[in-house]
């Protein structure tokens, strides 16, 4: 009783901090008692692994292995291994964990692998490693003669739906004979991981619509591939999620700030159905109407357009044929913010001052014009990216960026002196050709062909990329970035692709401009022989567009509709372009991957003539339509449903220039020649109700008009 009652004081007071020199050695384990746990205990070895799980090598091959250890904890502890071998006649292992095929010498420095007849060593062994009596699992040896070649048996035809899995079978051989069972499992590899994976007993399961290289290797020998197609899309509905099955919801009409939840199913080629499909989903104008994963967000008033596309490098990998869903159409109440800066310039050669720019602030009564903008060059043209981050220039000192946060312009590089012809719909590209027209000459800024070029500027990879492209006059890119469309004066289209090679299609004639269906699956080119469609995924020119004449001078397109504007002889064409679904089973190939489509026409002619225009601009939301024509004191208007209109210039306007419409599409900026001034034009009423003077001269002295007009997109 006396000895208990001793032991419980004394463990008392060493839980509290107190000494007993003494008693420590003898009651050691009763510290145990305050709550902690004892250091021994956490350097015990609780399991033991060997990496990798299986070997094959040919006879007289030498591999590591790695051996670790972890307590009960799982945390990692530094011991020592032992390693054994279930076959030393087959495999041996040294005490670093080098395996040999074969037999170690005392000192592990040679490995033979003949047996005592002078043959190679084949057959099986398990080896294992042990740290203070704790054994790991086995780790499966094989060995056998030299792998001359392997093969892997080729799937079955057609393509596998997502999930759906298929089993490969590889076969070695050892100068023609075949040893497969001899050396154990083969390593398996999926080139496009987002396409197929390949598990370590060759059970590939599809992932995402898209082509993988399947492999299979021992030792240093690999299989040639073969693939394994995931299934493409045949069809994509885009819709509000929760809508009753069979009933989308397709459309959306907003205030800003609302959020809706979208979803993207596929039906593939062989008609299995897939919710939530892996594409992407994306907007032609972020600005209008955002979309981050699947939450779409209203931001701005005006039209947008989703997409749910399927389209490398994260879907349709190795196919390169992109699929598009329909058109989930985006309108946004309320006008305008009357927030925005416009930006004003002149192409003609300064007399004095220099190259300048003027910021007009849009948001005082009046607008207020600010201070200038010095300019490395002459400029020739001004486009900004979707996001108003940036805006573009082409100028003779080089492409210049304008930062409109700060109103500050910087050198982008002296290298291309030409127009900029497109940004890319996410701003970090930008085309640049020298075979554009100057605006004050109306010829190519570099004349001869042969010393014509085409520059990519990669902002996110600060490249430049030269090509060897004549006649290059205007460009569009995919709302998905996957391709550009560069249309030419001597009958060529060019196609970038940052995945591709840079491909040549002749359509003939001569080409102005060209622009992309909202929904994204053709590109329309205004062409001297008419209005010229290309199907998106695939390239090939589609049959021509029924239109008024063929004398198609630009085109246009509205966001959140799958309609195209066209300028005619003397008015607009207005195409509504119905994309009509295909349907499964199908094989997509590349010649058999554009959808059907039916037009339908309305021309409206302004009944002013015959005319050559400066500019189209349309609304974001279709809701306006306003052409500039060349040596005209007016501007042609289009309100979709209502007349045609004609806004008249200012007294001493004699002509519109260039200029920007607000998104919602009430609102028209343009420079004009004669009283050279920047105007606003109210496009409610078709009146010129503001004009704000500029001071660019020519090389004469003369006044200068701003034949070069742009808008920030808000």
């Amino acid at each position: 009783m006396r000895i208990q009652l001793l032991l419980k004081t004394q463990r008392k007071r060493l839980c509290h901090g107190f000494t007993g020199i003494v008693l420590i050695v003898l009651f050691l384990t009763f510290l145990t008692g305050c709550g902690g746990s004892s250091s021994s205990s956490n350097s015990t070895v609780a399991s033991v692994t060997l990496t990798p799980a299986s070997i094959s090598l040919e006879a007289g091959q030498v591999v590591s292995i790695t051996a670790s250890a972890v307590n009960s904890a799982n945390g990692t502890l530094t011991t020592t291994f032992t390693f054994n071998s279930s076959n030393t006649a087959v495999a041996t292992v040294s005490p670093a964990g080098q395996v040999c095929a074969g037999v170690w010498d005392s000192i592990f420095v040679v490995c033979n692998g003949l047996d005592a007849s002078q043959n190679p060593i084949s057959g099986t062994a398990t080896i294992t490693a042990t740290a203070n009596g704790v054994t790991s699992g086995p780790v499966s040896v094989s060995v056998h003669p030299s792998v001359t070649a392997i093969t892997i048996d080729p799937p079955p035809s057609g393509c596998f739906s997502i999930a759906q899995t298929h089993q490969f079978v590889a076969h070695a051989f050892h100068n023609g004979t075949e040893i497969t069972n001899q050396v154990g499992n083969f390593t398996w590899s999926s080139s496009q991981t987002v396409a197929a994976v390949v598990d370590a007993n060759g059970l590939a399961t599809a992932h995402a619509p898209g082509i993988t290289a399947v492999s299979a290797g021992v030792g240093g020998t690999t299989s040639p591939a073969v693939t394994l197609k995931s299934c493409m899309p045949v069809l994509i509905v885009l819709h509000i999620n929760g809508d009753p099955a069979g009933v989308p919801t397709e459309t959306a009409t907003m205030n800003v700030t609302d959020t809706k939840t979208v979803q993207a199913d596929m039906v593939d080629e062989l008609g299995a159905v897939t919710p939530n499909a892996p594409v992407t989903i994306l907007s032609n104008n972020n600005l209008v109407a955002s979309v981050t994963g699947t939450l779409l967000t209203a931001e701005s008033p005006g039209g947008a357009g989703l997409q749910a596309v399927c389209a490398p490098p994260t879907c349709g990998v190795g196919v390169n044929t992109p699929i598009y869903s329909n058109l989930f159409g985006v309108t946004v109440n309320g006008t305008s913010p009357n927030t925005t800066t416009v930006y004003a310039t002149s192409s003609f050669l300064p007399s004095t001052g220099g190259n300048q720019m003027l910021p007009i602030d849009t948001s005082k009564t009046p607008p207020v014009a600010g201070t200038s903008i010095q300019l490395p060059g002459v400029p020739n043209s001004m486009v900004f990216d979707r996001t108003g981050a940036h805006a573009y220039l082409g100028t003779a000192g080089g492409l210049v960026a304008l930062d409109p946060t700060t109103n500050t312009v910087s050198l982008v590089s002296p290298v291309p002196i030409g127009k900029v012809l497109a940004v890319s719909g996410d701003g970090t590209q930008v085309l640049v050709s020298n075979a554009a027209n100057d605006p004050v000459a109306g010829t190519p800024i570099n004349p001869f062909p042969s010393q014509q070029r085409l520059w990519l500027f990669n902002q996110t990879a600060s490249t430049i990329t030269t090509f060897v492209v004549p006649g290059a006059t205007a460009a569009t890119f995919d709302d998905d970035g996957f391709r550009a469309y560069i249309v030419a004066s001597n009958g060529n289209v060019y196609v970038f692709s940052p995945l591709l090679t840079l491909q040549t299609l002749n359509i003939g004639g001569s080409s102005t401009s060209a622009t992309t269906l909202a929904s994204g699956p053709f590109v329309y080119v205004a062409n001297s022989a008419g209005l010229v469609p290309i199907a998106t995924c695939n390239n090939l020119q589609q049959p021509a567009v029924p239109t008024n004449s063929s004398t198609i001078q630009l085109v246009d397109s509205v966001r959140n509709a799958n309609t195209i504007v066209a300028v005619d002889a003397t008015g607009v064409d207005l195409e509504t372009v119905n994309v009509l679904p295909s349907s499964a089973p199908l094989a997509i190939t590349p010649t058999n991957c554009q959808p059907n489509v039916v037009y339908n026409n309305q021309f409206l002619d302004f009944g002013q003539g015959a005319f050559t225009a400066n500019e189209l601009l349309v609304a974001s939301n279709g809701t306006h339509i306003a052409v500039l024509p060349a040596g005209l004191n007016r501007v042609f208007t289009v309100q979709p449903g209502q007349a045609v209109g004609v806004a008249s210039l200012a007294a001493g306007g004699t002509e519109p220039l260039s200029g920007g419409m607000t998104p919602d599409g009430s609102t028209l900026w343009v420079g004009v020649a004669g009283s050279n001034t920047v105007d606003r034009i109210n496009l409610l009423t078709n009146v010129d109700e503001v004009q704000i003077p500029t001071k660019f001269l020519k090389p004469d002295g003369s006044p200068a008009p701003p034949n070069i007009v742009v808008i920030k997109p808000k």
